[in-house]
């Protein structure tokens, strides 16, 4: 069954996940991906036909599209996240939650890699946040 996308809300912890902020006015929101890698284990003794194995997995990136607010605290607090140099995960927290009849979340840890702004003339003002998912996601 399809399930509407509005109302989904994203939200941030720096006190690993004990409690969240939330981040207002997205208007855009791509969740981690997944993706893994393969391990070749063709060998002579193949038969001619290549094999593998599952490898490594990534969960990629997070980009979130906000109306930005230049004096919003949640907002400036995830830039700020952006632009500091040699961070770790630590104690940082993302969870999406989705607004479908069970509640779905995806919680998970992750860098900010970036932060774009945008101010066309005729539009709203809007940012981007870009987040590595780094280690697992947790859905619930």
């Amino acid at each position: 069954m399809a399930e509407q996308a509005y109302g989904i809300t994203f939200e941030y912890s720096s006190d690993s996940g004990s409690t969240y902020t939330a981040v207002g006015s997205i208007t855009d929101i791509v969740p981690p991906a997944v993706t893994k890698e393969t391990i070749e284990t063709t060998n002579h003794g193949s038969s001619g036909v290549r094999s593998y194995i599952g490898g490594l997995v990534d969960f990629g990136e997070v980009s979130i599209t906000v109306q930005y607010d230049p004096d919003g605290t949640e907002h400036n607090a995830i830039r700020d996240l952006a632009k500091t140099a040699n961070d770790t995960v630590g104690n940082y927290q993302y969870k999406i939650s989705y607004n479908d009849a069970g509640s779905s979340t995806e919680v998970f840890g992750g860098i900010v890699t970036g932060f774009e702004q945008e101010a066309p003339m005729d539009d709203v003002l809007s940012a981007t946040f870009t987040i590595k998912v780094t280690g697992s996601v947790t859905y619930a």
